[in-house]
């Protein structure tokens, strides 16, 4: 986990900036190659969002299995945690959804008139990262749930 972000950045500011990353980062759309230093850099710093969301849910992952080892199963905290590793995976799929139409309207709009365009798109995998989000959910409330009766037959032994 802290690999991946100082690799990213290594990369990033090793990259030479050109025709090839714009082709990179929106697929089957044309783009000019007058695109500007300032519209690449933003559609570079979108393309960043996904990756960022992913490393908090693995951090969340990371501390969730923290808790399982030291005992803390049917706790409020780990119900939580659950629920926020299914919020990230819908966010995930929302981040996809979303940002797909703004970086080609930005790396399109010095296009001229009539190839300027916006691609909106669904894939399998923001779906199947919007159904395994919400299952998660679900999972965390049931866990918060079992948590609260948990911590009540706790109380009464």
């Amino acid at each position: 986990m802290i690999a991946t972000p100082i690799a990213f950045w290594i990369g990033a500011l090793n990259m030479p900036l050109d025709q090839a990353i714009v082709d990179g980062l929106v697929h089957g759309i044309t783009v000019t190659r007058n695109v500007t230093a300032g519209q690449l850099y933003g559609a570079i710093a979108l393309s960043v969002i996904s990756p960022i969301i992913f490393l908090f849910v693995l951090n969340d992952m990371r501390r969730l299995f923290a808790s399982y080892r030291t005992g803390d199963v049917l706790t409020k905290a780990c119900a939580n945690l659950i629920k926020r590793i299914g919020q990230g995976f819908l966010g995930l799929a929302l981040m996809q959804f979303i940002l797909q139409p703004v970086m080609t309207a930005l790396l399109t709009m010095h296009n001229p008139p009539g190839e300027r365009s916006i691609a909106i798109s669904l894939n399998s995998e923001m779906i199947f990262f919007a159904l395994s989000g919400g299952l998660i959910i679900v999972i965390g409330w049931a866990m918060r749930e079992a948590s609260n009766v948990a911590s009540e037959n706790r109380s009464f032994v």
